[in-house]
C-alpha cells in the first residue's frame, strides 16, 4: 500500500469518526415525543397512535417512567426508522366463489361482464 493510499484511508477514517460523533449527538436527543416526531417526519399525534396501536413496543422504542411520562429509546427509534416492515400485516380478502345451479351456470358462463 502506497503512502498516498494510507493518507486517503486515514482521511476517510477521520471523516467517519466525525460523522459518528455527530450522529451520537443527534441520537441522544431522541428521548422526547417532539424530537422523535421530527426525526421520523411524523406528527406528535401519529407518535401517540403508534404507542396506542402497538407499533411502538414498550421496552424497545419507549419506556414509561414512574410519573407516567414516556421516554423514547434512541436506538429503538433509529432501528424503527431503518426497518420498513413495521406496518401491520394485512390479510388479502379473496372474493368468495359463487356456486350456481347447473342450469344457471351455463347462462353465467355465456355472459360477458364489462
Amino acid at each position: 500500500m502506497s503512502e498516498e493510499e494510507k493518507k486517503v484511508l486515514n482521511l476517510i477514517l477521520q471523516k467517519l469518526e466525525d460523522q459518528e460523533e455527530l450522529l451520537l449527538l443527534t441520537i441522544s436527543n431522541l428521548t422526547t415525543k417532539k424530537a422523535v416526531a421530527n426525526f421520523l417526519k411524523k406528527t406528535d399525534r401519529m407518535i401517540d397512535y403508534y404507542i396506542e396501536n402497538g407499533t411502538f413496543k414498550e421496552g424497545i422504542e419507549y419506556v414509561t417512567k414512574e410519573n407516567g411520562k414516556k421516554e423514547f429509546i434512541p436506538q429503538g427509534i433509529v432501528d424503527f426508522k431503518r426497518n420498513k416492515n413495521h406496518k401491520k400485516d394485512r390479510k388479502k380478502v379473496e372474493p368468495e366463489k359463487k356456486i350456481f345451479h347447473p342450469s344457471v351456470q351455463n347462462i353465467v358462463q355465456g355472459l360477458r361482464i364489462g
